[in-house]
């Protein structure tokens, strides 16, 4: 969960999976041209939502695309509920 959290916790990586929502789908220069940001930057960015699990690549040819894994966000998301948001019945 740390490293969800670490992932979660960059504006620029929010606005990631924001423009990833909308579009489904991109490859890594896209975001990079729609940011503006450097290439090592943007590559930064996109390893570590791939590694913490909240984005997913699918190589073809030369381009890298990525697109949220909307499972693992799912599963997350339960586990999160489950640890955190829901009360202990009391004995």
């Amino acid at each position: 969960m740390v490293q969800i959290f670490r992932a979660l916790a960059n504006e620029e990586r929010l606005e990631i999976l924001r423009l990833l929502k909308a579009t489904k789908e991109l490859k890594a220069q896209d975001v990079q041209k729609h940011f503006f940001l450097e290439q090592s930057t943007t590559s930064h960015h996109l390893n570590m939502l791939v590694k913490a699990g909240i984005t997913a690549t699918r190589k073809s040819g030369r381009n890298v695309y990525h697109r949220l894994n909307r499972e693992n966000l799912a599963v997350f998301l339960k586990i999160f509920e489950v640890e955190m948001l829901a009360q202990k019945s009391q004995a």
